[in-house]
């Protein structure tokens, strides 16, 4: 028969207080981190690579794994994101597997340390990994960092714990969520203490790598060279000491360490080890890994601070139980940076959407004009993704680049090409291998994007002569026209065949133009004949095909084809005349079908039955001078007069500023139930910063707000691989 004594009772008790207490601290963090995260958990894409995970959106599973071998990643990532967004269809639900993954290494990194250390080193580790400003970016971007970062925890604890079986499957989630993490496998392994076999470790680590090379055989050796195609196109060229001083800066004061203050970062860095340098065990086997990615960048130019991520549980470790803890001075001189870290990260992500409009403008005018037979192909998967996680029902029409094969096949219908401008030589080929196949309607450049839309050529075309005379020589013998009638948003192929009498003296540029009832111009498309005018020899039949793209907004009718040449250069958009003295000849009347069911109606009510459908806001140069020009859509349910209200703009210093239609616009119908399409203008260089468009009648009313970039703002990388912001 046991008896149990009262001392041994006491003894119990109070263990259990202890072991309370103990766990008041690290519960306390890891709830304020849970809030922190949450609170600061971007609402909308603040960098493009989150864009990569909306494929799992676009895809199903096999294709899923086949998209993330084309672009260099490991599945495991994304198979989790494929099966959480099956439970959780909604866009924003992407963003929260990081956070939830960075609470898990949070956890993982307290028992760590806490049973190699003790509790108290331990909670300081997760004190100081919590609010790691490079830390808090992972957690709030939707990438697998934080994952990775979760399975280093679990294999440097499993690595300490001789567990070699529960070790073996960290290092397989490791390397399958990030290939860097197979560089932290060695630094595992190193910290168990004691000698151990050769052959048996050798073995081991084989076994690691097993899952990785099988799927490296299947996936990296072709993702391997179209990423390195693709990324050694960027200019950004860190060295290895950048890519280390990278690092430092940002484990001190986050993403947002530039010039200055990233050196301020890495020297509070190097003060934490050297204060800490007791732990050079685990400064020992930080360095093995670190050493092997300078390595790789000799070879691969684009190694970032965020690849060392899986080394920051070792790295929160080596500080609070190191020595550095003790040193006061030192523990809120990292704790203060890596606030003031945080809330740079914070101003990274309010600048970053600069970017994140203009891609979210761009998905929204493909939205809206493209006919819904059009098929839109994307240089980027990730804006492919991005496409289909805004906009769902465009998912059937959407294709990558590489799908599109024009020499197989003609044309089966329209296609967009939506290219990345950092990377034309990639996506020009495409283009110009297209542009044999049928012309294009649209060419637009926006902010990181090139696009194009082709359509099909039908030949043998309707070809029927005309012998209309212009200057210089030159005779359009024949037009083939074959889209007498299409919808809105459709397109107006026309053929060309030109010949010249004589060598004509300039370059010429063709321009196809519609009119409307009453002479107005209401939409036209331009293109110089290849080969140009001046190479055109006597008696040289030059055909050409032209597609015009039918506005959208534009309402049903009838619209006059007209056809001319103007001086490319220097003349002040000189026409050449006809033989009758005529700026233009008519080819025929076009019809325009009334607008589809189907299209989008929804907008923005305004009293006096007004509805407007804002279209966004361009920045544009025409003859020398820059305009910022805002298209507008909008119906009334009641006739109106021509001058019913006026735009306005408010800069980000509050001033007000009238806009002014362009020269030569002439707004739609102001009938009732009829759309009308509008342009207004500001003709001088705005400043940089955020604006809004009113409308005013009776009041005003806000429409759309834009974004003006700062001069020069470009998409370098420098702020991925060098922390140098670009603004």
């Amino acid at each position: 028969m046991r008896v149990h004594l009262p001392y041994q009772k006491a003894s119990l008790g109070w263990a259990s207080r202890k072991r309370r207490r103990a766990l008041e601290a690290p519960i306390v963090i890891f709830l304020i981190a849970f809030a922190f995260y949450l609170f600061g958990l971007p609402t909308s894409f603040v960098h493009n690579d989150e864009a990569h995970g909306a494929i799992v959106l676009i895809y199903d599973l096999p294709g899923t794994l086949a998209a993330v071998a084309r672009d260099s990643h490991p599945p495991l990532y994304y198979l989790v994101l494929w099966g959480w967004l099956r439970l959780v269809p909604h866009p924003f639900a992407l963003k929260f597997v990081s956070p939830f993954f960075a609470l898990l290494a949070l956890a993982l990194t307290y028992r760590l340390v806490a049973e190699a250390a003790g509790h108290r080193a331990a909670a300081g580790a997760m004190l100081l990994m919590a609010f790691n400003p490079l830390f808090f970016a992972l957690a709030t971007l939707g990438r697998m960092y934080p994952m990775a970062i979760a399975a280093a925890a679990l294999g440097f604890r499993q690595a300490l714990r001789r567990r070699d079986g529960s070790w073996l499957l960290s290092a397989w989630v490791l390397t399958l969520t990030h290939f860097y993490g197979l560089l932290f496998l060695p630094a595992q392994r190193l910290l168990i203490p004691g000698w151990r076999p050769r052959l048996r470790e050798l073995g081991r680590m084989a076994l690691a790598l097993l899952p990785i090379a099988g799927w490296s055989l299947w996936a990296l050796g072709p993702s391997m060279a179209h990423t390195v195609r693709t990324l050694s196109r960027i200019s950004v060229r860190p060295t290895p000491p950048e890519v280390l001083a990278n690092l430092m800066g940002a484990l001190g004061i986050g993403i947002g360490a530039d010039g200055r203050l990233g050196m301020l970062g890495a020297l509070a860095v190097a003060m934490g080890i050297l204060a800490s340098w007791r732990a050079r065990r685990l400064w020992g086997a930080m360095a093995l890994p670190v050493g092997l990615g300078l390595l790789l960048t000799l070879r691969f130019p684009f190694y970032a601070a965020r690849y060392f991520a899986p080394i920051l549980p070792l790295y929160a470790w080596a500080l609070a139980a190191g020595g550095a803890a003790r040193r006061r001075a030192l523990w809120l001189l990292l704790l203060s940076l890596g606030l003031y870290g945080i809330g740079r990260t914070w101003a990274v992500y309010a600048n970053a959407p600069i970017y994140a409009e203009a891609q979210r403008e761009l998905y929204a005018t493909l939205f809206e004009t493209a006919h819904p037979t059009d098929r839109i192909a994307f240089h980027g998967y990730w804006n492919q993704a991005e496409m289909a996680l805004f906009y769902p029902e465009t998912r059937p029409r959407l294709l990558p680049l590489e799908a599109i094969r024009p020499a197989d096949s003609s044309l089966p219908t329209r296609i967009w090409v939506v290219g990345v401008t950092f990377f034309q030589d990639l996506y020009r080929p495409v283009v110009e291998a297209l542009a044999r196949e049928g012309p294009f309607d649209v060419h637009a450049w926006y902010p990181m994007a090139e696009v194009f839309r082709f359509v099909p050529w039908e030949e043998p075309a309707p070809w029927r002569p005309t012998g209309v005379r212009f200057e210089q020589g030159i005779v359009l013998e024949a037009v083939a026209w074959l889209d007498p009638v299409t919808d809105p948003g459709g397109s107006i192929r026309v053929g060309l065949r030109w010949r010249a009498k004589r060598i004509p003296e300039g370059r010429y540029v063709v321009f196809l133009h519609l009119w409307d009832e009453q002479g107005r111009y209401r939409a036209g498309v331009d293109r110089e004949p290849d080969p140009p005018t001046s190479e055109w020899q006597p008696g040289q039949l030059v055909t050409q095909t032209l597609a015009l793209a039918a506005p959208p907004f534009l309402p049903a009718g009838r619209y006059r084809l007209m056809v001319g040449l103007y001086e490319r250069l220097g003349s002040g958009w000189r026409r050449l005349r006809t033989a009758e003295g005529a700026e233009a000849w008519q080819i025929g009347e076009a019809e325009i079908r009334p607008r589809l069911a189907s299209a989008p109606a929804s907008g923005i009510p305004l009293p006096g039955g007004i509805t407007v459908r804002p279209q966004g806001a361009w920045r544009t140069t025409l003859d020398g001078t820059p305009r910022l020009r805002v298209h507008l859509l909008w119906r009334t349910d009641r006739p109106l007069p021509d001058d019913t209200h006026r735009l306005w703009i408010r800069g980000p210093d509050g001033t007000m500023r009238p806009l002014d239609p362009p020269e030569g616009w002439f707004p739609g119908s102001r009938a009732a139930g009829e759309e009308a399409a509008e342009i207004w203008e500001w003709r001088e260089p705005l400043p940089p910063g955020r604006y809004q468009v009113f409308w005013e009648r009776e009041g005003l009313f806000p429409l759309l707000t834009f974004r003006i970039p700062p001069e020069g703002y470009q998409w370098n990388y420098d702020w991925i691989f060098l922390n140098r912001l670009p603004w």
